[in-house]
Parts: structure tokens; C-alpha cells; sequence
């Protein structure tokens, strides 16, 4: 038996090979076995020697030479060399012996390979670390107990301690790694050492101020609004505003680049920026100078196309963001590149070039632009795949494609294919489908949707109080894709301290009924509430159920769904129930791009609501609803959204059936106008007009003693008939709101946002009741307004959002404003 070691271990045994293959083997297999071996130099049997028999499976299934094969020393050779690349080894032996086998005639060998592992890692430990938390260092390093030794991978995470100190603002900190030898392992024999990294800590380090010169288009505080670095200032405490952070300046650098370049400044130049660092016991300060050279201003001359132009060139044109004589801008270039690329996309060329050339007249500072369009050939869709949906089922993610395997490829069907799984809501936001040409058939692509899946599960928790109920609260559970299946199911329960107020809801909701582009859902409500009306008919308890169907129309965005329910309606001091049963048919468009925390699109709905005839009950009704909400991302990352959102309601009596007073419409809380206490809009007979028109006079009773009552000054004059058409609520109403979402902080994954709005809107009764109380009668922006600001925190418990409202229109008894607080959470 021959054995030789690898020192660098395996380049070593490259000799030993040779040296087999000229001595052990006879002169006659050493004279033909070159490069490729023997023929009758056989391996008999091969064994891994000095490791675990998992790691020995994992060596049997990476190296090349098998049982049977010709012993090859460059097999052999790359054997050695894929085993040391594993990085588990220090040594790596190679041993061939001669065996007597009557299967592979008498040139049979066993091939043995021996390794030596690396010292195992045994502990890490961090010293002296006391300005920032550890548990946050220990969370971003890599580096595992039981891992081999790797120098790499060891300076590697010394490397992400002090990128983890450098962007809490300590920039001057030290490592010292020290590695110690612990003991061995006395069951394998392998050696286990201890990482030490040693801190040396120093002060933070604050910018204090940030000088820039040589600016002429952008003032020194325009070029500091947009960059990320900040000087420091009194709320620093809470976002960290003025901390140094030496990353942070090169990226400054890079968005004045880019603030410059949209602007036509396409030659700026911005200095090595002048870093000033001022040392003090407790802390540091750096002064930062900046210096730009912005260069001529140029504008775009024309704009043309060469090469493989599809059609019209003046219809590829129209869709142009660049424009001759407008300031040049290169960003806009490369979107209408991008968009031309969706065109030929879309007509299935998915290997076009697009290729900008620019000609720069530097004495008219006009720059000629032409697109050269190189088309390719026309590919075609392969295989669809899917990678990272641990809970979602492959068909639930598959029926959202809008493209099928070997169909033409379509870029637009495939944008639509990835909208449609960022939508679902199960997915955490960018969902991108990537796609790879096959090696052999370079017309084929095959697309592979990477998903990482978010929480579908939702907890809210509500808090209030009001005059009429007391302290009040619910709680919400919802649970999309709920095991996988893409269906949704909803609990809820509402309670309130007075009025004996309780409701508790169940929905189950399917968007593909069958996979199939209908929707469905059933639902079930019971609550009980203390009738707060002028009836005074004890507690309602009502019981609602029923379920819905909805189907795209014409337009994928565009949906007509029905609804048929049925709600019983049964009070405890009366026995006049209510029995209703509806059908409502509608109309939604919705194009909103996240069901939970939306950026950009708008969802809009027309429904019509049919109560009793021809459907059974006792009560006839028709409603109307309209709503319109749109999203706008006011930055590119998002985190500034603007909502607007408009709400518009009908109510139409039908024959001799009233409008139930439960159906008449009343605003005021948090889901409608803010500042107001639930419910408090109601009309001209509702409880807030009332108590503003509240008069007072004394009565005799039959004992002869004096009581005060109250009343409204203005039925004085009415009779019983009369008294008997006002009613509380309305029927119509308008609700307006808009809000403004934005970080409280530079860090645009902020914790803590913060949130403007402005509500306004009202209900109106039937012109009657104006004409019998003597108001005036509404108009249609006659609104009810208030405004006020509020704080969301995101928390591991959920997000608490803390909400302030004030009317802007106060009347008298009531309150200027309102706090609300709310609870909400993922899970």
C-alpha cells in the first residue's frame, strides 16, 4: 500500500499518482494508462476514511471515480480537488491497493480516500461590547457553532461587527479577533477551537455640519433636502438624525449625481468630499465640505429609431417620455427604452436589444438621440416553476398566470402574471418572475416565480369611548390563504359597556370558486344592541347570513358580482320583527396593487340593494352605494402614500314600507368622519341636533310634585302626527376623507409613521323633516368637517395607532375633538 499527504495537501498527492501509475501498475498498463488509465486497472471498491458517514455519503456523491470504472489519474486528480474544495478538510489522502477479484479479473483495486477534518467551531464570543445591543450583532453574523475553520468566513463577520457599529454611528471602532484552541473532540478525534472578537469601542461620531459649494442650479439647502445625510439636531435622540455614517455620504454623492442628471446637468462632477473629524472625550463630530461642478445644462435635440422598427416610427413616438427641446434627461432615456422593449415584448420578442446612441453638439448643448432596435428571434413560453410557497398550494399560484406553457411569449401577459401574485397578498411585495433561455433550445424560455410568503393573518384590536355607550371595543381575526388554498376566513366580536351591545361575524371567502375566475363567499351575523331610537323597543338581536358570487366583465379589473342575504330583525319589547331578504347586484373595478398596505391603484363599486319584493320579507327597500378609493406613492420608495377616498349612499322607500330606523344612514368615528363620536351625524332630528335645541320646562304630575323635562325647542308647535314623521338618520349620505402617510424618520423602513387626514361629510333626512323643524335643507357639499393628525407604530405585537381629530365647524354642546386609539396586528 501506497500513502502520501496533501501538503497544500491534495497538489501533493498529484505526485503520489504519478508515481502509482508508473511503479504499482506493470510497465505494460503503465505504457497505454496516460491520462485516461488502463482498461484492466479496475476499481474494485472505494472507502472514505476520516470523517462522519454523513459527510462520507456527501464525498461518495460528489467525486467522480466509481465502482467498475477504469482507475483514471485525472479523475482522480479532480476528485482530490472537489474534496478539498469543500473547505471542511486540512488533509486529503489518496490510497490505492491491489485486490484479488474475481469479478474484475486481476487488475483490481480499492481506492481509499482519507481525510483529516478541519478544527470544528466550539463557541463565539463577543467581548468589551457595550454601546450597541449584542443580540443584534449575533443576529447578522454568520458564523455557526460546529462550523470548519474559515479564515474567510471568519474576517467576514468581522467585517459585519463593524459595519453593524458603523451604522449606529461609531465609525472608529476596532476588532481583534483572537482564536484559541478549546480541545478535542473525543469521539472523532477533531480538533475545536474558540472565536474571540475583542472590541475596542469609541465614542459616536456626529456630523455637525455639511458645507457644499460650487452650486449654481441647486442651493446648498436644496442638495440638502434630498440627500440622506443630516446634520445633527434636537429630536437626533429619537431618529438618529446626524449620525456619521461614512456609506451613507457615498450614496449622498451618488443622488446629487442623479438630481444633476434629470435636471441635464449630464457632465457634473462632484470632488473627493473634505471630511474634518474633530475628537472629544464623549464624542466625535465630523464636518463634511462638498464640492460640485455642475457643468452645462443640455437638452434633448431628436429623437429617432433605426434598425428592426416594427410599424409607424411616430407611433413608437407617442409613448415617449424623451421630448425634442425638452431638458435631456438620461432616466427618462432609459424608461422609454424599457418601454420599447415592452412593445416588442409583447409581440413576443423576448431577446430584443435596445440600444441608446447619443450625439452631443457641444456648442448648442443639444443631444441627438436614436434608439437601434435589434429584435431577435420570437421565443416561446417552456416551463412554468415555482420556488419558496412553503403554505401556498402550487394551483393556487399557477391559476394566477396569464401566460401557459409553449405559447408565444408575451412580456405584457407575463407583467400581468406578477401583478396578479403581488395582489393575492401572501407574498411579501416584489414578487419578480425570473426568466432563463434553455442552453439548447435558445427560443425556449422557462419562467420560475421566486416567492417568499408573508403573514396572511391579521389581529385588530378597537378601543373607545363615548357618551352613549360607555367604553367600547372588538377584536378582528382574519386569516388569508388559510392552509393554502387562497381562501379567506374572518372572525370578529364587538362589545360595548353600556346599551348591551354585542356582534360577532364569520366569513369564509373563495376568489377562485374551482379555480375558476368566479369568486364566493358565505357569511354569518348575530349581534344585540339596546334600540337607542325614539321606539324604545328593548334589545335587537339580529341574525344575518347569506353568501355572494362575483366574475371579471370584459375587463380583468372590472367585476360584476350579487350578493342574496337575509336578516332577521327580532325585538324584545315588541312584536313588530323585521324580516328582510335582499339581493344586491354590482360593479367593481379594482386595480389597487396590495390588499393590505396599498401604494398606487384605484377600487371603485356601484351597488344596487333590493329588500322584500319580490323576494319575501316584511320590509321593502332599495339602496344605492357608490365608493371610489385611489392610492398614490408620492416617492419612489414608497413610503409616502396619499389616499383619497369618497363614499356615496341612497336610500328609496318601496310601497307602504318604511326605512327601518337601523337602516338610516349616521356618520361620525373612526371609519367615517373623525372627531365625531359615532354615529352623531344623523340629521336633523338626530341626538347632536337635539341636544342643541334642547329646551326645558316644568310639569305638576298627579302627586303634585314638579319635574323638570326636556324637549326640542322646535316641535313646540308640531302635533302627534307630525312628531311621528321625524325620525333620526338620514337618507342619504356623502363621505369624504383623504390621508397623507409618511416615515417619522430618515430610515424608510421606519417603525413609526405618521399620518395626516382630513374628513368631511353628511347625511340628509327627507325634505320633510326640514319643512316640519324649520331647517334648511343641506346641500350636497354642505359637509360636516374635522382634521387631525395621527402616530402608527409598528411593534412586535401589532400596530398601535394613535389618532387625533378636531371638527373644524363646532357647534354648541359639543366637543371640539376626539382621541381614538387602535390596536392592529399580523400574525
Amino acid at each position: 500500500m501506497y500513502t502520501l499527504s496533501a501538503v497544500p495537501r491534495f497538489l501533493v498527492t498529484f505526485v503520489f499518482l504519478g508515481v502509482f501509475f508508473s511503479s504499482v501498475i506493470p510497465h505494460s498498463i503503465s505504457a497505454q494508462s496516460t491520462e485516461s488509465g488502463d482498461l484492466s486497472a479496475r476499481i474494485a471498491e472505494i472507502e472514505i476514511k476520516g470523517t462522519s458517514e454523513l459527510e462520507s455519503s456527501q464525498i461518495m456523491f460528489l467525486i467522480e471515480s466509481q465502482v467498475g470504472d477504469v482507475l483514471d489519474r485525472k479523475i482522480i486528480r479532480r476528485d482530490i480537488h472537489s474534496i478539498y474544495k469543500m473547505k471542511l478538510y486540512d488533509d486529503v489522502q489518496a490510497e490505492v491497493k491491489e485486490l484479488d477479484s474475481v469479478e474484475f479479473g486481476e487488475k483490481a483495486y480499492l481506492l481509499r480516500y482519507v481525510v483529516k477534518e478541519r478544527p470544528r467551531l466550539a463557541e463565539i464570543k463577543l467581548k468589551d461590547v457595550l454601546l450597541v445591543e449584542r443580540t443584534e450583532i449575533e443576529e447578522k453574523m454568520t458564523l455557526l457553532q460546529y462550523d470548519p475553520y474559515d479564515p474567510e468566513k471568519i474576517a467576514l463577520n468581522e467585517q459585519i461587527i463593524l459595519e453593524h457599529y458603523r451604522s449606529e454611528g461609531y465609525p472608529r471602532v476596532r476588532v481583534n479577533t483572537i482564536i484559541e484552541t478549546v480541545d478535542t473532540d473525543p469521539q472523532n478525534s477533531v480538533e475545536r477551537f474558540r472565536v474571540v472578537f475583542e472590541l475596542d469601542e469609541a465614542p459616536r461620531v456626529y456630523l455637525t455640519d455639511i458645507y457644499v459649494s460650487g452650486t449654481k442650479y441647486y442651493s446648498e439647502l436644496d442638495i440638502k433636502r434630498f440627500i440622506m445625510s443630516s446634520e445633527i439636531d434636537c429630536v437626533s435622540w429619537a431618529n438618529q438624525s446626524g449620525l456619521f455614517r461614512e456609506e451613507m455620504i457615498n450614496q449622498d454623492l451618488s443622488l446629487i449625481t442623479q438630481h444633476y442628471l434629470k435636471k441635464g446637468y449630464i457632465k457634473v462632477f462632484i470632488d473627493k468630499p473634505e471630511v474634518t473629524l474633530i475628537h472629544n472625550p464623549d464624542y466625535s463630530r465630523v464636518d463634511v465640505r462638498l464640492n460640485v461642478a455642475e457643468g452645462d445644462q443640455y437638452y434633448t435635440g431628436k429623437v429617432q429609431f433605426s434598425g428592426d422598427v416594427l410599424g409607424d416610427q411616430e407611433k413608437l413616438k407617442e409613448n415617449l417620455l424623451l421630448e425634442e427641446g425638452e431638458i435631456y434627461n438620461p432616466f427618462l432615456q432609459n424608461r422609454d427604452r424599457s418601454g420599447i422593449s415592452e412593445i416588442y415584448h409583447e409581440r413576443g420578442y423576448a431577446f430584443v436589444r435596445v440600444i441608446p446612441e447619443t450625439v452631443i453638439d457641444e456648442e448648442t448643448k443639444i443631444v441627438d438621440v436614436t434608439f437601434r432596435i435589434i429584435k431577435g428571434e420570437k421565443a416561446y413560453i417552456g416551463r412554468l416553476e415555482i420556488a419558496g410557497n412553503v403554505e401556498t398550494r402550487d394551483h393556487v399560484i399557477r391559476r394566477e398566470f396569464e401566460v401557459q406553457e409553449d405559447e408565444l411569449f408575451n412580456g405584457k401577459k407575463l407583467l400581468q402574471s406578477q401583478q396578479n401574485l403581488n395582489r393575492l397578498g401572501f407574498f411579501q411585495s416584489g414578487v419578480v418572475l425570473e426568466r432563463s433561455p434553455r442552453e439548447q433550445e435558445n427560443n425556449m424560455l422557462d419562467i420560475l416565480a421566486r416567492l417568499k410568503e408573508s403573514q396572511t393573518g391579521t389581529f385588530q384590536a378597537q378601543m373607545g369611548y363615548s357618551d352613549f355607550s360607555g367604553f367600547s371595543g372588538g377584536v378582528t381575526i382574519s386569516k388569508g390563504n388559510l392552509l393554502g388554498t387562497g381562501r379567506t376566513l374572518r372572525f370578529s366580536a364587538q362589545f360595548a359597556e353600556q346599551s348591551v351591545q354585542q356582534k360577532f361575524d364569520a366569513t369564509l371567502i373563495d376568489p377562485r370558486l374551482f379555480d375558476s375566475q368566479v369568486s364566493g363567499s358565505i357569511f354569518s351575523s348575530r349581534s344585540k344592541i339596546q334600540d337607542s331610537t325614539e321606539f324604545e323597543r328593548g334589545i335587537i338581536t339580529e341574525n344575518n347570513y347569506g353568501f355572494s358570487l362575483g366574475m371579471p366583465l370584459y375587463f380583468r379589473d372590472l367585476r360584476f358580482g350579487t350578493q342574496i342575504s337575509a336578516l332577521d330583525r327580532l325585538f324584545s319589547a315588541s312584536d313588530t320583527d323585521l324580516f328582510k331578504r335582499s339581493v344586491s347586484p354590482s360593479l367593481t373595478y379594482n386595480t389597487v396593487n396590495h390588499p393590505v398596505f396599498p401604494s398606487a391603484g384605484i377600487k371603485t363599486s356601484i351597488r344596487m340593494i333590493q329588500t322584500g319584493t319580490p323576494f319575501g320579507g316584511n320590509i321593502q327597500l332599495r339602496e344605492y352605494q357608490l365608493q371610489y378609493q385611489q392610492f398614490w406613492a408620492l416617492n419612489p420608495d414608497n413610503t409616502f402614500i396619499l389616499m383619497a377616498k369618497g363614499r356615496l349612499g341612497l336610500l328609496q322607500e318601496q310601497g307602504s314600507s318604511p326605512i327601518p330606523s337601523e337602516d338610516r344612514y349616521r356618520l361620525g368615528g373612526i371609519d367615517s368622519v373623525r372627531g365625531h363620536f359615532y354615529y352623531n351625524i344623523s340629521g336633523p332630528y338626530g341626538s347632536s341636533e337635539q341636544r342643541n335645541n334642547i329646551a326645558y320646562r316644568v310639569i305638576t304630575d298627579e302627586l303634585g310634585y314638579q319635574q323638570t323635562k326636556t324637549y326640542d325647542s322646535r316641535t313646540v308647535d308640531l302635533n302627534i302626527s307630525e312628531l311621528q314623521e321625524l325620525k333620526s338618520g338620514g337618507v342619504s349620505e356623502r363621505v369624504f376623507n383623504l390621508e397623507l402617510l409618511f416615515p417619522l424618520s430618515q430610515d424608510e423602513n421606519s417603525f413609526v409613521r405618521g399620518v395626516l387626514f382630513l374628513d368631511a361629510g353628511n347625511v340628509n333626512a327627507e325634505s320633510r323633516q326640514y319643512q316640519l323643524l324649520g331647517e334648511t335643507e343641506p346641500e350636497f357639499f354642505d359637509l360636516r368637517k374635522s382634521a387631525g393628525l395621527g402616530v402608527r407604530v409598528i411593534t412586535p405585537m401589532g400596530v398601535l395607532r394613535f389618532e387625533y381629530g378636531s371638527k373644524l365647524d363646532k357647534r354648541p354642546s359639543e366637543t371640539p375633538d376626539r382621541f381614538e386609539f387602535t390596536v392592529s396586528g399580523l400574525f
